[in-house]
């Protein structure tokens, strides 16, 4: 699961203080006021509910979602085949109390909340085989393996050595602003209040000087800066002590035989996790309770019902539990899955492909995330993807980037002229997150699932319409910017929609409704 560095959170901190958006701005679409959502609104005023329309159901693989929420328990998945609470698997499909899905990292006493990078891993296992030993001692028959070992080798200590100097630096921030907090009779300081605040020691002075050059740059609250600071320091810790740490491994407590890619009997039913906070911003962006007078409004709402599958620690997926839940999902009545998440390197990529390859042929529509990392997703292949072996693609597959306000593509954002479907809103979309809050979050991680929610939406309203179908039209209907548009990354140079995107364009869920009813 992809970490936000020290940079990106400050460069975004300053982007996202800067302008506040509406909070359904992404399901707007108004030229006019330069708000290019995707025309939710204005389809669901024009377009009436068909006579034939039913519930579909989404499955969302992720962190975990608070299925308590108020804005979405009444558009959680429900297992009618099981009973709640008896320890029997009374429908027979290898879970026991599968009642809103399934959470894959834990085990009847505990949950995982922690794990390693997919690079830790492989490292780890390549060390047992090859660690200590000289090209000359390897056997001709694994010279293969012992060269990707070197090469995985050599990534991880770059991405340590990054690490431990991002850590440092936001150790020192964090520090300064904890000086400054101790003399402040409270950290809920307003920016004018802060100003004529005179700090008594030399780390408070440093970190008054930091918060003020920040807040008064861009008018954020002192508050969400120390919060922000601190969030980060957070982050950077435990990509330290867990995601690289090689001493670390979490599988031993889910009491998995990981080695087993088929075996099942390891999890729980606790979907919400220890966190649930990703999963349930996801969630919400699909499903969340339409006009019930709070919160925000599911894209697909009300005819959507969201199942729960809890594979995203605070660390990389395994490949056994995406492959895993993406079975269930298919298994289990999904129509259609949101994938928010996604790695650069695989343990066993051929078991998710199969997995990929079963929801296809179930008719299921999946949604996935392109990533964060302002990458080209044409020159380094990141998992899961449509990709089964050269030339060869599910077909029910769509990869989405994000886009802003402006439909301009997301600064952070990955892409791909070959590899990426659509771009999509996930600028500063509000939605909830665990134990019934709200907050505006950044990512491809929320452009994916206005995506699902749209795609939901069609196959809620035209029930005999493929999976294959649904991604054409939606494909089909995307909204071209003329304009040129600034590139993702730190230059930003101007480029064009055609050259991000296989489509060239936006998902519009007004031109998409239409095309549907037409077909």
């Amino acid at each position: 699961m992809h970490k936000i560095s020290l940079l990106f959170l400050l460069t975004a901190v300053l982007r996202l203080s800067a302008q506040q958006y509406a909070r359904d701005w992404h399901q707007q679409y108004n030229p006019k006021d330069t708000n290019y959502g995707i025309g939710l609104q204005s389809a669901l005023k024009t377009i009436p509910v068909p006579a034939g329309a039913r519930t579909v159901v989404v499955a969302v693989i992720d962190d975990g979602t608070d299925v308590d929420h108020p804005d979405l328990k009444d558009n959680i998945w429900v297992n009618v085949n099981e009973i709640p609470g008896n320890a029997v698997d009374d429908d027979h499909n290898g879970y026991i109390d599968d009642i809103h899905g399934w959470d894959y990292l834990g085990n009847l006493a505990a949950d995982i909340e922690y794990d390693n990078l997919e690079l830790t891993r492989l490292l780890r296992d390549y060390q047992t085989r090859f660690g200590g030993k000289s090209a000359k001692e390897i056997p001709k028959n694994e010279k293969g393996d012992y060269k990707t070992y070197k090469k995985i080798e050599s990534a991880y200590q770059k991405e340590l050595k990054q690490a431990q100097k991002d850590y440092e630096n936001i150790q020192i921030y964090n520090k300064l602003c904890n000086a400054l907090i101790e003399e402040l009779d409270s950290s809920n300081i307003s920016l004018k209040d802060l100003t004529a605040f005179s700090p008594k020691s030399v780390e408070a002075k440093y970190g008054y000087a930091i918060t003020l050059n920040v807040c008064g740059k861009t008018g954020m609250p002192p508050k969400q800066f120390f919060d922000e600071v601190r969030q980060d320091y957070e982050r950077s810790y435990e990509k330290l002590n867990y995601h690289l740490n090689l001493e670390f491994d979490s599988r031993k407590q889910v009491g998995d035989y990981y080695q087993d890619h088929t075996s099942l009997g390891y999890g729980n039913q606790d979907v919400k996790g220890p966190d649930g906070m990703h999963g349930s911003h996801v969630a919400g962006i699909i499903a969340a309770v339409r006009n019930n007078g709070f919160g925000v409004d599911g894209i697909a709402a009300p005819l959507v019902k969201i199942m729960v599958l809890r594979v995203v620690p605070n660390g990389d997926e395994r490949d056994k539990d995406v492959a895993h839940a993406i079975r269930y999902a298919a298994d289990n009545g999904a129509k259609v899955i949101n994938m928010s998440f996604g790695k650069y390197y695989a343990y066993h990529s051929e078991i998710v492909k199969a997995a990929i390859r079963y929801a296809e042929s179930k008719d299921v529509l999946m949604v996935h995330a392109a990533g964060n990392e302002n990458k080209n997703n044409d020159k380094t292949l990141r998992y899961p993807s449509a990709e089964y072996q050269e030339d060869s693609f599910c077909k029910t597959w769509i990869e989405v980037g994000a886009s802003d306000r402006d439909q301009q593509p997301a600064d952070f954002s990955n892409y791909g002229k070959g590899s990426v479907d659509v771009f999509a809103p996930g600028v500063q979309i509000y939605s909830t997150i665990s134990n019934g809050r709200y907050k505006y979050m950044d990512g491809t991680s929320m452009a994916s699932p206005v995506v699902a929610g749209l795609a939901a939406l069609i196959r809620a309203y035209y029930p005999k319409l493929s999976a294959i179908q649904v991604k054409q039209i939606i494909e089909s209907t995307v909204v071209k910017p003329e304009k040129k548009v600034r590139k993702p990354g730190k230059k930003r140079k101007k480029t064009k929609y055609k050259k991000l995107c296989k489509t060239a364009g936006i998902v519009n869920a007004e031109n998409a409704l239409k095309a549907a009813a037409a077909l």
